[in-house]
């Protein structure tokens, strides 16, 4: 119980981002769970825009949800960019606006947008963490494992029984085994884009998390960039240790069961 007290104070702030989709450009706003503002950025609707938002967004904390205009339409891009890293996406309709009063009906719908998806993040937030605190009160009390990465682990790993076998398997199920790309004498790793992808998206935010607030992982960083490692090729590693430390974690409670 001390270790979850622990952990649970280090959490980073949860962040829900609304985002406001064009034909040509997406604007997204940010807010922390007490519903205060952390700022907007405006992106092209470009792949390397998707990755811009996404970025600023974790920058701000633990991203709990997306809120995004037309999923179906100006908005389907970005949708299948931000699940395809793992996120949680709710469509967010826009009311037909009457036609005069336009600029103060634009202000009142973007208002009760932004209250209904931060009272429904609220609401899945509360049901993950109950569950996942339940279900797995070791996985939790590990640093920076918040609720949404505990249960895309947890899904990841109920959905895959048979590749628990090791720690290397489970890393390889979620896509953070490095790769050998070694030429002549060279030899390095190349980043993995196989396996399971919110699994592999929540080892990111676990090692993101220990990287501003976790003393040794920062350590740890700071010895390798010294040794001439990159900063990817480190957070590669990070993210292999941390699949260990949560294969150990599942096996031991797999075998208490």
């Amino acid at each position: 119980m001390a270790a979850a007290s622990i952990a649970h104070a280090h959490d980073p702030a949860r962040v829900t981002v609304g985002v406001d989709t064009h034909k040509d450009t997406h604007v997204g706003h940010a807010k922390d769970e007490l519903g205060r503002d952390l700022g907007h950025l405006e992106v092209p609707t470009t792949a390397r825009g998707y990755a811009a938002l996404l970025a600023w967004a974790r920058s701000h904390g633990e991203v709990v949800a997306f809120g995004v205009e037309g999923t179906s339409s100006y908005g389907i891009g970005l949708s299948r960019y931000l699940q395809g890293e793992g996120h949680l996406v709710l469509e967010v309709i826009r009311p037909r606006r009457r036609p005069d009063r336009r600029h103060q009906d634009r202000a009142q719908i973007a208002g009760l947008r932004c209250q209904a998806l931060e009272a429904e993040a609220r609401e899945l937030e509360i049901q993950l963490d109950q569950r996942t605190s339940d279900s797995a009160p070791v996985l939790r009390s590990r640093f920076g494992v918040g609720s949404d990465s505990a249960a895309a682990l947890l899904i990841a790993a109920g959905d895959n029984p048979a590749r628990l076998r090791s720690d290397s398997s489970f890393s390889m199920l979620c896509g953070s085994s490095p790769l050998p790309a070694s030429s002549g004498q060279t030899k390095r790793h190349r980043l993995n884009r196989g396996g399971d992808r919110q699994a592999n998206a929540a080892l990111h935010r676990i090692v993101m998390t220990r990287l501003r607030w976790h003393e040794p992982t920062k350590a740890y960083m700071a010895r390798r960039l010294a040794e001439g490692k990159s900063k990817p090729e480190v957070i590669r590693c990070l993210k292999r240790y941390v699949a260990r430390e949560i294969y150990t974690v599942l096996a031991a409670a797999r075998n208490r069961a």
